[in-house]
């Protein structure tokens, strides 16, 4: 009976370590160029919805300036508002969606 409480302790800490290398290897093997490509594509997929024809060249990408922001894809529409991808350090979109900035210069 002493040895059950172990048995769930340490399936706990093997999953615990699965995910942790899972996470560690999709860290260590994501490049900021694939980060980029991915969220200009996005920029591109909503324009092309939108009935604009843009291109890459309307994006470029900065690096983070908010705590746990790993790097900005801002990108401009010909109108010139301006959509910010906030991408935290595993390729993820902080906030959920894009800033959007209207009318920017």
């Amino acid at each position: 009976m002493i040895r059950f409480p172990w048995a769930i302790v340490s399936i706990l800490a093997l999953i615990a370590v699965f995910f942790g290398l899972r996470l560690g290897y999709k860290t260590a093997s994501l490049t900021e160029t694939d980060i980029i490509d991915h969220y200009v594509g996005a920029f591109l997929d909503t324009m092309q919805s939108s009935g604009l024809v843009v291109d890459s060249g309307f994006c470029h990408a900065e690096p983070g300036v908010r705590r746990w922001e790993r790097l900005r894809v801002v990108c401009r529409t010909p109108s010139g508002a301006i959509y910010i991808y906030s991408i935290g350090h595993w390729g993820q979109l902080l906030g959920g969606r894009p800033e959007l900035i209207v009318g920017a210069t």
